[in-house]
């Protein structure tokens, strides 16, 4: 998938979504998932990595290079994506799914008939603006 502009080189916005099957089509502005930025490069070692089941030392063999250049590629990669050691998660993905969460919670309380769609309205516009 082009990531880039051809033009100018910046980063391209995915603005349509489209269902193959039925023909259902969704425009806004998406941002595109994170393992998106990742250059050809870090690719081939991330199938790598997951053609050796994740084992560090068999990647230092297959690349020809020192286990600390290993784990420097893979932490450069895990930066690259908004990766948190220790969590495993995207630093934004938390808050994005919490955000998300409530979203729906909102959208279902006025489905039961407990909102009204003006309040949701401005649930949901709170939620945007950093509300909870």
């Amino acid at each position: 998938m082009v990531t880039r502009c051809p033009a100018c080189s910046h980063p391209l916005a995915v603005v349509e979504l489209a269902c193959d099957r039925c023909g259902t089509s969704v425009r806004g502005h998406f941002a595109p998932p994170a393992w998106m930025k990742l250059n050809p490069e870090q690719w081939g070692f991330v199938e790598l990595f997951l053609k050796c089941r994740g084992n560090l030392r068999e990647m230092e063999r297959e690349l020809g290079v020192s286990y600390p250049t290993v784990r420097a590629r893979l932490e450069q990669i895990l930066q690259d994506l908004g990766l948190d050691g220790a969590s495993g998660l995207r630093k934004s993905t938390a808050e994005d799914r919490s955000g998300d969460s409530r979203a729906v919670e909102v959208l279902l309380a006025v489905e039961r008939g407990e909102l009204s769609v003006d309040e949701a309205v401005a649930q949901l516009e709170g939620l945007d603006q950093g509300g909870k």
